[in-house]
């Protein structure tokens, strides 16, 4: 990937200890020069020892005589107009930034607290691969030795870095004032976000903080419908639409095979919106002759489809048995939706206010970011041991957030590289039930596809399964393979000690079966406690506010 912005490569450094190795370094003092300086005096780019012969103040600014030391010997005394005073006698190091603006390094420890900090590399402790900062341009200037090549002085705003000043070249110029959000590569650049990028990620930001917050597993809510869907004086249509739910929920001999494991990922509601707008496309959408010169359709009635009151309802009765090809729209999510507008209907609408669970101490301890798996769970003791109508809406709500969730997770993870390489994830819960009870199973798939070679052409990608579930015999459990050309390794991570036992003895067997799919198996692993987060080509860091 090509940088917007260059800063010298990451330098190994030794710990730091504390924000306060923010302000190591020298600090930086813009200078604008009276009359153009001469290319034989201090060249763009170049820079020069100096020390500062007076300083005065006129007219708000201060003017200030620098003595530069020649690098072919001799000295060359120039005026600049600071906007903070210099102390005579003080040694500075300049830099030309353009024939008119210099960039002055104070080395008097006795200044340098009296201005910001200049960073002219990024420290990894500070800045690690895949953060995100924010600055606000001070400066910004074309370079003259370089086409198209701009100077640009940006203080940090938030960080332990708060408050220095990145020095940088750019390929584009940044209005003074502006704000500049950037992600840090492996290599120490930045790459600038566009304000569409930046919108795009707010909005998945505020959806993945909301949902995160109102989400519940799918445990508890089939539960409590389970024992409702029950009762004997239930209408007939909310009936019909608990049954629809509880038809979308896997068995373990369901999952047992390909094809079950396919049809419950494709029915899991992560797709929903996709398969509808393929339903629409497959229903007859707008064609390409029926908008006027404006682009505005002319035939109303053609490409729009009926109010979702009335699809919905219909796609959540498409349920298919294992085995069956689904229809695009029928899955778990569009179930949810109709048992949730059904449930309104017959309920006071007093109900509808309080769709939201009430808020938990758990809530306040959760970091938002992409990338977290498993999800975290909570405790709704209270909805299970007195369930009635009102807190199974409730709870229909909460599991409709957990679903929107993963797709904002996968959203927020999926990723297109400038270089052609690609990252996408598709994260989601297989709901499971095995006799009476109810548990799920976490499903994250990621594809990381290489850039195009030249001469190899499209590269194999590189995926990784990731599955966790609790189960009561086993504990927390977490297992994760890797698959490249055809070779296949893979790691399970168990809480329980004897979990982990019967894993050892169970791997001979693994691997014996994978042999037989014509895999070539690399290396499996047992290991004691939970696994390291997933890697992802660039782990993007969310500013968890609105600027």
């Amino acid at each position: 990937m090509t940088p917007d912005l260059n800063l010298p490569p990451i330098s190994p450094s030794p710990p730091r200890n504390g924000p306060s190795s923010a302000a190591a370094g020298p600090s930086a003092v813009p200078l604008e020069l009276l009359r153009p300086i001469a290319a034989a005096t201090l060249a763009p780019g170049e820079n020069a020892e100096a020390r500062v012969v007076s300083s005065e103040a006129r007219g708000g600014q201060f003017e200030v005589l620098l003595r530069l030391a020649r690098a072919a010997g001799g000295t060359a005394d120039i005026s600049v107009a600071s906007r903070q005073p210099l102390e005579p006698g003080s040694a500075v190091t300049v830099q030309a930034l353009t024939p008119t603006r210099l960039l002055a390094l104070i080395n008097d420890a006795r200044l340098s607290s009296q201005a910001p900090p200049v960073l002219t590399r990024l420290d990894p402790q500070l800045f690690p691969a895949g953060s995100v900062l924010q600055a606000r341009v001070v400066e910004s200037q074309p370079l003259a030795d370089a086409q198209a090549r701009f100077a640009i002085l940006a203080k940090v705003l938030q960080g332990a870095a708060a408050g220095s000043v990145l020095s940088m070249e750019s390929s584009r110029p940044a209005v003074p004032g502006s704000l500049l959000t950037a992600t840090v590569d492996n290599r120490g650049a930045l790459r600038v976000n566009s304000a569409q990028q930046q919108l795009h990620q707010l909005e998945l930001m505020q959806g993945m903080r909301a949902s995160l917050q109102n989400q519940l597993p799918a445990p508890a809510m089939l539960q409590v419908l389970d024992r409702l869907a029950g009762l004997p004086d239930l209408p007939s249509l909310l009936r019909t639409c608990m049954q629809q739910v509880l038809n979308h929920v896997a068995t373990p001999e369901h999952l047992g095979s390909t094809g079950g494991v396919a049809q419950a990922i494709r029915q899991s509601g992560l797709f929903l919106e996709a398969n509808l707008q393929q339903l629409q496309r497959a229903l007859g959408g707008a064609s390409p002759g029926s908008a006027d010169g404006n682009g505005t359709n002319t035939n109303p009635a053609q490409g729009q489809l009926p109010p979702l009151s009335r699809v919905l309802p219909l796609l959540a009765s498409l349920a298919t048995p294992p085995g069956t090809e689904p229809l695009p729209g029928a899955d778990f999510k569009a179930s949810l939706i109709t048992l949730l507008i059904t449930l309104q209907q017959h309920l006071p609408p007093d109900a509808s206010k309080a769709l939201t669970l009430p808020p938990g101490p758990w809530q306040q301890a959760l970091v938002v970011r992409p990338g977290m798996f498993p999800l975290p769970s909570r405790a709704v003791q209270a909805f299970n041991e007195a369930p009635d109508l009102g807190s199974l809406l409730r709870l229909t709500a909460a599991l409709l957030s957990r679903i929107q969730h993963h797709q904002f997770q996968s959203l927020g993870q999926t990723q297109t590289f400038a270089d052609g390489s690609s990252q996408t994830v598709w994260q989601l819960d297989l709901p499971l039930r095995d006799g009476q009870q109810f548990t799920q199973v976490q499903l994250r798939i990621q594809q990381d596809k290489p850039a195009p070679d030249r001469r190899q052409g499209e590269q194999a990608p590189q995926w990784e399964i990731r599955l966790a579930f609790n189960l009561d015999h086993l504990g927390p459990l977490q297992a994760i393979a890797r698959l490249q050309r055809g070779r296949v390794s893979s790691e399970f991570w168990a809480e329980k000690p004897d979990t982990l036992q019967l894993l050892h003895r169970e791997l001979g067997q693994l691997r014996d079966r994978l042999l037989t799919r014509g895999l070539e198996v690399g290396e499996l692993s047992c290991h004691h406690g939970t696994p390291p987060e997933p890697q992802q080509a660039v782990q993007q860091r969310w500013i968890d506010e609105v600027t």
